[in-house]
């Protein structure tokens, strides 16, 4: 299967969620590290609904209703629902804003609204812990479901977050997005290009890399250049081994990390979307990060070839700000 620019670029917004600041900050400093703790550091978990919490109606696309599969609250805040869909076997994500006080989650946003509440959980372990829950899910500008269990609750299986390991710490929270670095090499073209790319507006724009794709004469198909068309807002990496890319139209891309060496200096992602993801990704893609004051150095060299057969070799690098 031939691997397009836009691949790349996927796997650049996908690095996106391992940080990174100038590319001069390579090295591993620990007396150089300057990141807070985050403000939900001790209450971050994720919850397994089993079984998954069926909603109060269906949707206005398809006549099952969606099932409420998975909850996860980040370090920072960040409240992601794994929404499964039966009638075509997928999930979509969702997430929002979330406060937790207690046993309590509530959330006030523009996608979720409601509350979540544990209950017999295990201090210790939350081995056994079980959920009542209400909330209102927008999904859609025209759709939005509910997800209640009344008197009832739902069991789960709950994953706690504590890791003990310093640079998981480090990475694990929400980042802003300042932009990235790309080095873009083709013989077959001749071709060596070097173009740094920075957020406007705290906002990091997909199609400042488009525009340099065709300028560079990479030929892209109308649907790779449609996908450039999305503007990263944040970026949530979790200890339960999710990262999210949050984009400004409420969408969000989702994938699973983890180290890929025991010196804790690359990471491994695996996108979920099975359209979105480890096509643009390898297995075996790894991304390398280094910490430096609030910010992270993050590196990923690829190779792939255009929609001409033509071949590149690229080194992207991320900048993130915590």
């Amino acid at each position: 299967m031939k691997k397009h620019f836009f691949y790349m670029a996927m796997a650049l917004v996908a690095a996106i969620t391992t940080t990174a600041c100038s590319s001069d900050d390579d090295e591993n400093t620990d007396a150089t590290v300057q990141l807070t703790t985050p403000p939900y550091a001790d209450e971050a978990v994720h919850y397994d609904l089993s079984p998954a919490l069926v909603a109060s109606s269906a949707t206005e696309s398809g006549d099952s209703r969606p099932e409420l599969k998975a909850i996860d609250f980040s370090e920072c805040g960040k409240i992601l629902l794994e929404i499964y869909f039966p009638a075509d076997e997928t999930s979509r994500f969702v997430m929002d804003d979330a406060t937790v006080a207690g046993n309590v989650y509530t959330m006030k946003g523009t996608k979720v609204q409601g509350t979540i509440r544990k209950v017999a959980a295990n201090a210790r372990t939350r081995a056994a812990e079980r959920l009542y829950v209400d909330i209102t899910v927008r999904l859609s500008d025209s759709e939005v479901t509910t997800f209640k269990t009344d008197d009832e609750t739902v069991s789960s299986t709950a994953t706690t977050t504590a890791s003990g390991n310093d640079a998981t710490d480090r990475l694990c929270r929400t980042w802003k997005v300042l932009g990235a670095i790309l080095d873009l090499k083709s013989n077959s073209k001749n071709v060596k290009a070097y173009e740094e790319f920075d957020s406007r507006g705290g906002l990091f724009y997909l199609e400042d890399v488009l525009e340099e794709a065709l300028r560079q004469d990479v030929r892209l198909t109308d649907e790779e250049q449609e996908q450039f068309k999305r503007v990263v807002k944040n970026i949530t990496i979790t200890k339960s081994g999710l990262f999210i890319i949050n984009y400004v139209d409420h969408t969000e891309d989702v994938a699973k990390w983890e180290w890929a060496n025991s010196a804790n200096t690359s990471i491994r992602i695996h996108l979920l979307d099975e359209e979105m993801g480890n096509k643009f990704i390898s297995d075996d893609s790894k991304i390398d990060v280094a910490f430096k004051d609030n910010r992270c150095n993050m590196k990923l060299d690829t190779s792939l070839t255009d929609n001409d057969n033509n071949d590149w070799e690229s080194q992207l690098t991320l900048k993130l700000q915590e």
